[in-house]
């Protein structure tokens, strides 16, 4: 599992990086869309978009969007790091690999259904990236699967958590159940105290009549 989350964390550094290399390719279609998104806030004002706004707007997006997938590949890094450590931070790590996992394997899907942007990109450049996605996302899935083995689970501590949940829970069932109990058992004595009393109520009536 570790192996295989690893192997995925290095294919994603490379499709983040064939990722920018593609999208700086696209320039055109790029600052097209800087174009628009500047031009979409500069309606209201009657302000002239300038190239230079445009080339700002279009690189920054591109800056933000690489250093957003750069604290992502990191956090897993990390997390994976804490996972082959072992201890009580073990589980956070696979439960949260194991989320990105999902992430990956539909993001393969989608592979099949995305067509490029743009045509400025070499075509196998584009075909690279693809097979890249999809080896990320069979490498994401095989983990999940191994992550979800009880041997793993005993290993992250999340087995002995759900023992200890799952005793809790019996023994808050028994809880109330003896509650329910006695309870009835009250209910029961009262019940029955109130027909003696009841009893000699109407024995006591009867007497003077007599």
């Amino acid at each position: 599992m570790l192996k295989l989350w690893a192997g995925t964390l290095a294919l994603e550094v490379i499709h983040q990086i064939l990722n920018l290399v593609m999208t700086l390719l696209n320039r055109s279609v790029l600052f097209a869309q800087a174009r628009q998104t500047a031009e979409e806030a500069a309606q209201d004002s009657g302000q002239k978009v300038s190239d230079s706004l445009i080339e700002v707007i279009g690189y920054g997006s591109v800056a933000f969007s690489s250093v957003l997938s750069l604290v992502i590949i990191v956090v897993l890094a990390v997390m994976l790091h804490l996972l082959n450590k072992g201890g009580k931070a073990a589980a956070t790590g696979r439960r949260l690999w194991f989320a990105f996992s999902l992430f990956f394997a539909f993001r393969t899907l989608l592979v099949f259904l995305a067509t490029p942007a743009g045509n400025e990109a070499p075509d196998w450049l584009i075909a690279g990236d693809g097979i890249n996605q999809i080896l990320v996302g069979v490498g994401a899935v095989m983990g999940l699967i191994f992550s979800l083995k009880e041997e793993t689970l005993d290993y992250t501590g999340e087995l002995e958590q759900m023992r200890k949940l799952e005793q809790e829970l019996a023994q808050e069932r028994r809880e109330k159940e003896r509650e329910r109990r006695e309870q009835e058992r009250k209910e029961l004595m009262e019940k029955q105290q109130q027909q003696k009393q009841d009893a000699k109520a109407g024995k006591d009536e009867q007497e003077p009549r007599r």
